[in-house]
């Protein structure tokens, strides 16, 4: 596995609070946040600019403007190194395959514990 604090992740959550706290959560597991955006199209409009692309990309399903499928398909198109970790409320069947269907390397539902958080991202890494 990769050290964490060589590891840069991208959070894009509709909430603006959640993303504070996961930011915080994630910080204090030593992963840097590079990026945090309202939603997918924020998101890709903000990525072309950073010197680098992010390792991992937190990524929320339903947000406004662009969803999290949508953002993903773009990503994997565009930016295939960065891992996608889908992170909802909605965990159902059909979710999980369209996300595996994208490529998604990880899916994670928003009510997961800290050391859920904590093993998903370590999943993702070594994917």
């Amino acid at each position: 596995m990769e050290n964490a604090q060589l590891v840069t992740v991208a959070i894009v959550d509709d909430h603006a609070m959640l993303r504070q706290a996961i930011n915080l959560r994630l910080s204090l597991l030593g992963y840097k946040i590079v990026l945090e955006a309202e939603n997918g199209q924020v998101f890709l409009d903000q990525l072309r600019k950073l010197p680098a692309p992010p390792d991992i990309c937190l990524l929320d399903i339903n947000m406004p403007v662009m969803d999290g499928f949508n953002t993903a398909v773009e990503l994997k198109k565009n930016w295939p190194r960065i891992k996608i970790l889908f992170f909802t409320m909605h965990n159902s069947k059909a979710y999980v395959l369209r996300a595996r269907q994208i490529g998604a390397e990880g899916f994670l539902s928003k009510d997961a514990s800290f050391e859920e958080l904590k093993q998903a991202f370590d999943k993702v890494l070594n994917s």
